[in-house]
């Protein structure tokens, strides 16, 4: 997150935080980042300032040999509609909601649907440790929303949503029956 913090002084855009740091961040497992994945994608500006505090682009990652982590810049971030800000050191940095983050990985279980897959998990993982907590009808807004512009996607996601949710919904009330 020290990272994040700094490129949040560096980018022209403030950045978000997505992926495993993200998922990291909403589900609190044992999760070892090899990069740092930031959206949006950076400017013609931004890369210049990169280069400018010794990062070199090497395939689809920024690095520098004294930085335990890459940076990676995977997307516009333009799907993302809710964000959080995390404070680092008096830096705040954005970090991609826990609705919008899992929305990202039912997206991306869908590849492989209906096998479950770590995409799958990690969108499970998301459900469990915030279920009380997370605004399930902002992601059924959202779902309706991907079924009407991408029906084929959409329709995958929603299956993808109602499987995570009903395990999800399980534990939650399988934990507060053994609280009793």
């Amino acid at each position: 997150m020290l990272l994040a913090a700094a490129m949040t002084k560096l980018l022209s855009k403030e950045p978000i935080v997505v992926g495993g740091t993200a998922q990291e961040y909403w589900a609190g497992g044992e999760y070892h980042p090899t990069d740092l994945d930031l959206c949006p994608l950076p400017s013609a500006r931004d890369r210049e300032a990169l280069v400018a505090v010794g990062l070199s682009k090497r395939g689809r990652h920024w690095v520098r040999e004294d930085l335990p982590v890459a940076l990676e810049f995977p997307g516009s971030g333009d799907d993302i509609e809710r964000t959080v800000v995390v404070e680092v050191d008096d830096v705040s940095v954005r970090m991609i909601s826990c609705e919008d983050l899992y929305l990202d990985r039912v997206r991306q279980a869908t590849v492989s649907w209906p096998r479950e897959d770590v995409s799958f998990d990690s969108g499970l993982e998301i459900a469990l440790t915030n279920y009380v907590s997370i605004d399930w009808d902002y992601l059924r807004d959202r779902l309706r929303a991907v079924v009407s512009a991408e029906p084929l996607v959409g329709n995958l996601m929603a299956g993808v949503n109602r499987r995570v949710r009903s395990r999800a919904r399980r534990a939650h009330l399988d934990l507060a029956a053994q609280r009793k």
